[in-house]
């Protein structure tokens, strides 16, 4: 099949199944809107396109950008290289990723530019400590997706992959700046938008990904970390928790072993060092089972020096 442009297939869908533009259009949008989109002037959001799947029962997300983007080669080659720069989490070859692939032209809207705007924030943080200019480009980067962002309107919508990212990154931002209920209010929403549209969504042509899987993990984690910080032990316990079941549940370790030791942190801080231990043998285990020798030396040595009770005989 071959379509000028993603309205093309709209329009067919939609004739297909016997839809006026004002019956396809109700309770998502406009009929204009659909009209421009079929007409080929306007590009649908990820919502759109979220709720057109649900109407045609047809995933058009992947249709989409499978078909329809402008990704070309060299733009592929750009995602998937700043891609693996971050998951090494190496940020120097993270800004020479950027600094390489910015000025091609590929690069200069859409979803390219959401990983150069992304890529920019991370070092913008982590080399320079400027939170400010860091999240004024993962605002950029989200709002190519989603014009109308702002704090007060996180959840109204689900986002992509990269917009998932940029949002946890914004969150990060904040809690680096001291504001605890900005970052805590990101998370929140965040969450909100993946247990939603994501994690617990009724569509079966809505499938979790791997980075579905793992964001969600790291979001439970996160919001665990700082509740914790701030002496909300319930709360913290609660997500922390989530996260485990669901890391088991699903069999995705990713980030199972900071589930466990941070699960070892709140019990140590109950006093209850029997259960304690038992999760940080759990953590070791895994650590071990992954290899992560510089992980596994580094929590060794900080339980001995800051969590001396576990290592004592505990009563029967």
């Amino acid at each position: 099949m071959n379509y000028e442009h993603f309205g093309n297939l709209l329009q067919e869908l939609r004739i297909k199944y016997h839809m006026s533009r004002e019956k396809l259009a109700q309770n998502i949008c406009t009929p204009k809107q659909i009209y421009r989109i079929e007409r080929g002037d306007s590009e649908p959001s990820i919502y759109l396109l979220h709720q057109l799947s649900i109407k045609f029962n047809l995933d058009l997300n992947e249709y989409y950008k499978m078909h329809f983007t402008s990704n070309t080669i060299a733009g592929l080659e750009g995602i998937k290289s700043i891609n693996a720069a971050i998951e090494k989490e190496d940020i120097q070859l993270i800004k020479s990723t950027i600094d390489k692939y910015e000025k091609l032209e590929d690069f200069k809207k859409g979803e390219n530019l959401q990983h150069i705007y992304y890529g920019k924030a991370l070092y913008s943080a982590i080399l320079d400590n400027d939170y400010n200019t860091s999240l004024d480009y993962c605002f950029k980067g989200v709002r190519i997706e989603y014009p109308e962002f702002n704090m007060d309107n996180i959840s109204k919508t689900m986002y992509s992959n990269i917009g998932i990212a940029i949002l946890n990154c914004i969150a990060q931002n904040y809690f680096a700046m001291e504001q605890y209920n900005n970052g805590m209010k990101v998370l929140t929403e965040l969450l909100a938008v993946l247990e939603t549209f994501v994690i617990n969504s009724p569509y079966p042509m809505f499938q979790t990904s791997q980075f579905s899987q793992k964001i969600y993990q790291l979001v439970l984690y996160n919001m665990g970390v700082h509740l914790f910080e701030h002496d909300e032990i319930i709360k913290a316990r609660s997500y922390i928790e989530k996260g485990i079941v669901y890391s088991l549940k699903e069999y995705n370790i990713r980030h199972l072993p900071n589930l466990l030791f941070m699960k070892f942190k709140i019990l140590y801080h109950e006093q209850n060092y029997k259960e304690a231990k038992e999760y940080y043998n759990h953590t070791i285990s895994l650590y071990k089972i992954t290899n992560n020798k510089t992980k596994l030396a580094e929590i060794e040595d900080t339980v001995k020096t800051v969590y001396p009770e576990i290592f004592k005989e505990q009563p029967a």
